[in-house]
């Protein structure tokens, strides 16, 4: 099974932006390895608190399975949710977390 997987962050490297002003999206296409495909550019239309106008980043993100942020409010999260993407906090390196989602499987359905 593939997964396409968005990453906030702005060199690719960490998780480093929180959903609503996040800039940069590192998308990577995950199966038994990761696969880089490209950078995404969207406006950042949140400067802190953020309630609705998420359809923007739901147009950049649209293909992508899950998205993995520094930090999303409930308001965000839901709206993600329910257009279907899976939505995970988590900080540290890129890398690392790719590595982690393959040798454990963590995006398999588990039902």
């Amino acid at each position: 099974m593939s997964y396409r997987i968005g990453f906030a962050s702005i060199d690719g490297t960490i998780i480093d932006q929180h959903f609503g002003s996040a800039r940069y999206w590192q998308i990577y296409d995950v199966d038994t390895e990761a696969h880089f495909v490209e950078t995404r550019k969207t406006a950042a239309k949140c400067q802190g608190h953020c309630e609705g106008g998420f359809e923007h980043l739901i147009f950049v993100l649209n293909d992508c399975d899950a998205i993995f942020v520094l930090k999303i409010g409930e308001p965000a999260a839901a709206f993600m949710l329910s257009k279907g993407k899976r939505v995970f906090e988590a900080a540290g390196e890129v890398d690392k977390i790719l590595a982690k989602l393959i040798d454990d499987r963590l995006l398999e359905d588990n039902g």
